[in-house]
């Protein structure tokens, strides 16, 4: 095996040994009652340790920043994603790869591609004539997410 395979397979599974680890460290919690798994529909079982093992990986892509705080600070309310692009102040371009990166940050944790925020297709924007996205956090989430940014 040469270097950059046996490199690649040794990265693969310290993911694999973290999110093992993350997966355990949740069931352990549930098992004790000391932590509790919101379930988000498509987006899976959270817990508290998981929404901040996930901020620690994204906080520094600003894009992600404001789909959290935009959904943290009207919790359980759909925020568009025009609105999220007008707190990020980034292209919309930009703020497209940084939900995608979240995507792939929450994949290699989790190995599922899943948020701690709920999405659906909304209706047509009124200025472009396309439907966007909307987001939405549940309050709980919200709680946890606000406590990991302390």
């Amino acid at each position: 095996m040469d270097h950059a395979n046996l490199r690649a397979a040794v990265v693969a599974a310290l993911v694999d040994v973290e999110s093992l680890n993350v997966k355990l460290t949740g069931l352990l919690a549930e098992l004790d009652g000391t932590d509790t798994a919101i379930d988000l529909g498509r987006q899976g079982l959270w817990t508290k340790a998981q929404v901040a093992l996930l901020w620690g990986k994204v906080n520094h892509l600003p894009g992600v920043r404001a789909l959290f705080e935009a959904t943290a600070e009207r919790p359980d309310e759909k925020v568009t994603f025009t609105e999220v692009l007008e707190r990020s102040g980034l292209p919309g371009r930009q703020q497209s790869n940084e939900h995608a990166a979240l995507s792939r940050i929450s994949a290699q944790l989790f190995k599922e591609k899943r948020w701690p925020i709920e999405n659906t297709q909304g209706g047509s924007n009124s200025v472009t004539g396309k439907a966007e996205m909307l987001y939405w956090m549940d309050g709980r989430v919200a709680e946890w997410w606000r406590e990991a940014t302390r």
